[in-house]
């Protein structure tokens, strides 16, 4: 399944680390839901789950008029989902390029949340160094997001067949 992003990413800088922060609702997927469910931070131990697993990584499209975020989602039910990004000008382009040239050197980790306000809510948490709910608000997908095939976005596109 495919669907179109709400908006690109948010970012936030935890030290070298890059957080990418991207609004996906909790019924684009069968079996999103209980991710997010399971994610939850048990707010009486302030322990975070740990029984969610989704795999995520990007593929270019060869024409780079889009980008999609591969989500896989293994525990605790299978799913998979595409989120497309539209990339309508030079400056969308680049920032996923930027993603790309910083995961060469620190890492770059992402978070998915419900909806934009729970990515702006926790981005704010982030910068206010409030982690518990940071955690609570959306899922760690990775820790370590590879960003490779974004590099394509910065040469040009293939030719069309």
């Amino acid at each position: 399944m495919i669907i179109e992003a709400e908006a690109f990413p948010l970012t936030a800088y935890l030290g070298p680390q890059l957080m990418l922060m991207q609004p996906v609702a909790r019924d684009a997927a069968e079996g999103l839901d209980e991710a997010y469910t399971e994610a939850c931070l048990d707010l009486t131990t302030g322990i975070q789950s740990t029984g969610t697993t989704i795999d995520a990584r990007w593929k270019v499209a060869p024409d780079h008029s889009h980008t999609l975020l591969l989500l896989h989602g293994r525990t605790p039910r299978p799913f998979e989902l595409a989120v497309r990004f539209t990339l309508e000008t030079a400056r969308e382009r680049q920032f996923f390029v930027g993603v790309a040239e910083h995961a060469d050197t620190a890492p770059v980790s992402l978070w998915i949340y419900p909806d934009k306000e729970d990515a702006a809510r926790a981005a704010v948490a982030l910068q206010k160094q409030d982690m518990p709910l940071f955690g609570s608000l959306g899922i760690g997908v990775e820790s370590d997001l590879h960003c490779r095939t974004l590099h394509r976005l910065g040469r040009n596109p293939s030719p069309a067949t």
